[in-house]
């Protein structure tokens, strides 16, 4: 019992640390990135994000272009409206437009949005990174100088695109080299807040920002955006706002985002929740940021460790609930369970703790478990239906099956084929005087003496019935089928397993008839079983605790 209790601790540990192992590879491979994706944004379609109402997006619209003309507009235009939005009371502008150099016909456009930016004291500019030329080095662009100094502060628009092409990530610094720059929507919070970069931000750390090379985009604070519905946040044309037909109101002490949402400038973006309608502009990217900075509600990646460690104590789960003897007899329950709960909690942790944990390694693994142990029992189930549940030999059935068929490889062959007809010595006398029990324990160790020599892969030891035993030794002559009885008869007396009613010895002795049949020597049918029972029967005759050859079997 202690002993079956040990293999099967053994064999739970075995099992477990392969699981663990194959949840750190599909967790360290991403090999299931699509399966969590879509996951994620199944579940995030579910939880509407609701849209603050103090985020305005004014937009640079097709109606804007219409009538302020072809893009990019003077810079005179941008400075109007920067005043506008101070008259207005806006708490912060972040005015998501380049302005690298400087206008070359129009100075005067430079120096008045310059004072503009310098009098509100409030709008942040973007900073963006763009290779040299297509697959070049990467440098930082932006606003020119005069610009920098007027402004509230900078702020990266980097729009973290997933290998799909869906936009689900922020990083809320970023820059070569270091991630110096905040992003757009840290950069308008701050203005606000009257804070440094240095604050506490939320967001998954980068564990090798510290040793990127100079030229390396590096990026750390990594979220996940709770994307708002498309059109949710209040939006107004730039036009409008230019010409004062916004009422005030709609943009006092509110963070306005100016951008493009035209086709013909901004191409967009798609999202979780885009799915066959409208892309999402770049500036409502950034709003939807700001929108679940300011209100808390960014979603953070689960950190790796820790990541690693649920993955796999959920995929692990099953080996600590299924017990035939617990409530949980039926696998497939505990694994549907711990699915299910995997899944549960995937979607809690998403929904309340603000925290992505990525279930499909642990699915992945579950499903694989269930598959193998499916396909394990279903082997058991053949082994036992062709093995006998005492000796663990085979039985009856499987012993007419495999002498049958090796008959017919022997005849193709030309090989010999020999059997061993065991059979324990005054069997029924030792039922009697020790015990069913008892007489059980002798056929099962009989049993292991004879699995042990007849273990080549076609040998096949098994219970013909009662006290008899066989063993089908194909390509084996009559001498060495003779020998291997004599060592089993030798190894069974070895046991020195008491029996004081038998009248060859204080000990179980067995007796074995060995017959062969050699194509090369023997034409036409020819039933081995019979020969093999003849020769027992004789050696019962002479004396028992012997091997009886057949009469006529061949010696070679």
């Amino acid at each position: 019992m202690r002993a079956g209790r040990r293999r099967n601790l053994l064999l739970r540990l075995l099992i477990g640390l392969l699981a663990a192992l194959c949840v750190g590879a599909l967790l360290s491979q991403q090999l299931t990135w699509r399966l969590d994706t879509w996951i994620y944004d199944t579940l995030l379609s579910h939880f509407e994000q609701p849209a603050d109402d103090r985020i305005v997006i004014v937009a640079v619209d097709e109606r804007s272009l219409s009538e302020l003309g072809r893009w990019p507009w003077s810079r005179g235009v941008h400075a109007e409206l920067v005043e506008r939005l101070q008259r207005a009371g806006a708490r912060g502008v972040a005015l998501n437009v380049m302005f690298a150099e400087p206008a070359r016909d129009d100075p005067a456009g430079d120096a008045l949005l310059a004072r503009a930016l310098a009098e509100s004291g409030n709008t942040v500019l973007p900073v963006m990174a763009e290779p040299v030329e297509p697959g070049g080095m990467l440098i930082e662009v932006m606003p020119m100088p005069p610009l920098i100094e007027a402004a509230a502060g900078l702020g990266h628009v980097d729009a973290a695109i997933d290998r799909d092409g869906i936009a689900r990530h922020a990083y809320l610094r970023a820059g070569l080299g270091s991630a110096h720059w905040p992003s757009l929507a840290v950069a308008l919070l701050d203005t606000h807040a009257g804070t440094d970069a240095d604050r506490a931000l939320p967001g998954l750390r980068d564990p090798r920002r510290r040793q990127a090379a100079p030229y390396q985009w590096v990026r750390d604070h990594h979220i996940m955006i709770p994307f708002a519905p498309h059109g949710a946040f209040a939006q107004v044309s730039y036009l409008d706002v230019l010409d004062g037909t916004v009422d005030d109101a709609l943009l006092r002490d509110r963070w306005v985002l100016v951008g493009a949402t035209a086709a013909g400038i901004d191409q967009g973006l798609l999202t979780p929740l885009t799915g066959g309608g409208p892309r999402l502009s770049a500036t409502e990217y950034h709003a939807n940021v700001l929108n679940a900075l300011a209100n808390g509600q960014a979603i953070i990646p689960f950190p790796g460790p820790r990541q690693w460690l649920l993955a796999i104590a959920l995929a692990l789960l099953p080996l600590a609930l299924y017990s035939e003897r617990s409530p949980w007899r039926r696998p497939w329950i505990v694994f549907a369970v711990v699915a299910a709960g995997t899944l549960l909690c995937c979607a809690l942790m998403l929904r309340y703790g603000r925290y992505w944990f990525q279930p499909t390694p642990t699915l992945a693994v579950l499903a694989a478990g269930y598959v193998a142990w499916t396909l394990s029992r279903l082997r058991q189930s053949q082994r036992q239906a062709h093995s006998d549940a005492l000796t663990r030999l085979a039985n009856r059935r499987m012993f007419d099956l495999t002498l049958a068929r090796e008959l017919k490889a022997a005849q193709r062959s030309g090989r010999p084929l020999s059997l061993l007809l065991i059979d324990v010595d005054h069997f029924k006398h030792y039922n009697d005087r020790y015990g069913h029990q008892a007489g059980d324990d002798v056929l099962r160790r009989t049993a292991n003496v004879i699995g042990v020599h007849a273990r080549r892969p076609r040998d096949l030891a098994a219970r013909y019935g009662g006290d008899e035993l066989t063993a089908i030794l194909p390509e084996t002559s009559a001498a060495a089928a003779n020998a291997l009885a004599e060592a089993i008869i030798r190894d069974v007396r070895a046991l020195r397993i008491p029996h004081l009613g038998s009248e060859i010895a204080p000990w179980i002795t067995l007796t074995i008839g060995v017959a062969t049949y050699d194509p090369k020597r023997e034409s036409g049918a020819v039933d081995l079983l019979q020969r093999a029972d003849a020769a027992l029967y004789r050696g019962k005759h002479e004396g028992r605790d012997r091997s009886q050859r057949a009469a006529g079997a061949a010696i070679a």
